[in-house]
């Protein structure tokens, strides 16, 4: 019976730490102290020229999370502010279009998993795509639904599980946010236009020593015809 028992409990145990660690890979943070992004924005009424928003992890700490986002606008004004949040809780702070739970969530959802977006509350990852972001090739998840009349589509990178895009639309009235730049990750290096340079400059450096060669050959010869008319 004493052995029954502490089969059971053993059972028990690793059954609690198993729930335990898949918890807490689905809530895992794909960003660090030190990481920083680049948003560009967009909205219908905007005034134009260049702006966009700075998001930097100042540190990170499990689901504890600080962030300084700078807002430049096109103008050459600069608003900023500092904010500490904990991620596993309902803390969040307004951002230029959306909060801050929409442009970081847990790294590596699938499809079917349940994220927490701040305002828009609990929302379901539906697919999963490829899309070049910031110059590379990343994984994405996304999540579409309707809300107050507005629709919603956001995109985020699987691995860090910051926001790639985002966007909403009511009626003809829309607001778009999308990685311009970032740190996390480096765009492909585009390697066949210095080869067909070097191509080039060799096929340049061929021709004119071969041209120069032809020359030195035509004028040997000439020298040579001159020394047989005078001998």
């Amino acid at each position: 019976m004493r052995s029954t028992k502490i089969k059971i409990i053993f059972l028990l145990i690793c059954f609690a730490l198993m729930a335990n660690a898949l918890s807490s890979s689905n809530s895992e943070l794909g960003v660090k102290g030190g990481d920083w992004v680049d948003y560009g924005f967009q909205e219908t009424f905007s005034s134009g020229g260049e702006q966009w928003q700075t998001m930097e992890f100042l540190s990170v700490t499990g689901t504890i999370v600080t962030v300084r986002v700078t807002i430049h606008m096109s103008a050459g004004l600069e608003t900023s502010q500092t904010e500490t949040i904990n991620l596993s809780s309902s803390d969040d702070f307004q951002t230029i279009f959306f909060s801050l739970r929409v442009h970081i969530v847990p790294s590596d959802l699938g499809v079917g998993d349940s994220v927490y977006l701040g305002e828009f509350g609990n929302q379901t990852i539906v697919g999963e795509t490829t899309g070049t972001v910031a110059g590379a090739d990343r994984r994405l998840v996304y999540s579409n639904f309707s809300l107050g009349g507005s629709l919603y589509t956001f995109y985020w990178d699987k691995e860090t599980g910051v926001l790639a895009e985002g966007m909403s639309v009511l009626g003809v009235v829309f607001k778009t946010v999308w990685i311009k730049e970032t740190n996390m990750w480096r765009g492909e290096y585009v390697w066949w236009p210095w080869v067909i340079v070097t191509i080039a400059v060799v096929c340049a450096v061929i021709a004119s020593r071969k041209n120069i060669s032809q020359k030195l050959h035509r004028k040997a010869n000439k020298e040579m015809g001159n020394q047989r008319l005078f001998a």
